[in-house]
């Protein structure tokens, strides 16, 4: 009986010297969770950078694509007009040889 009281109140001692000061362990949590604040910020904004990239990717993509299709057009009416003047130049080269 003497000794359960003597381990009550020891428990009880150490308790009392633990509650007044944070222990080690939650000195340690505070600052990990801390860290954790820290980088959720900064997966943040990583997150809303690489929104902004992919958003002037993608208008550089329909950029390159509205110029690739002014290119073939171009060179399609570039083509016909090439056509054009040749066959103008058989016309005319033909009527010279007759003359």
């Amino acid at each position: 009986m003497k000794r359960f009281v003597g381990l009550v109140l020891v428990s009880i001692l150490a308790l009392a010297g633990c509650g007044g000061e944070e222990s080690q362990a939650e000195k340690d949590l505070d600052k990990i969770n801390g860290q954790i604040t820290e980088l959720e910020n900064k997966i943040k904004n990583l997150k809303s950078e690489n929104d902004q990239l992919q958003k002037n990717i993608q208008i550089k993509e329909e950029e390159l694509q509205k110029l690739q299709e002014a290119e073939r057009s171009g060179e399609t009416s570039g083509e016909e007009e090439n056509a054009e003047e040749s066959d103008e130049k058989e016309t005319s080269g033909e009527e010279d040889s007759e003359a």
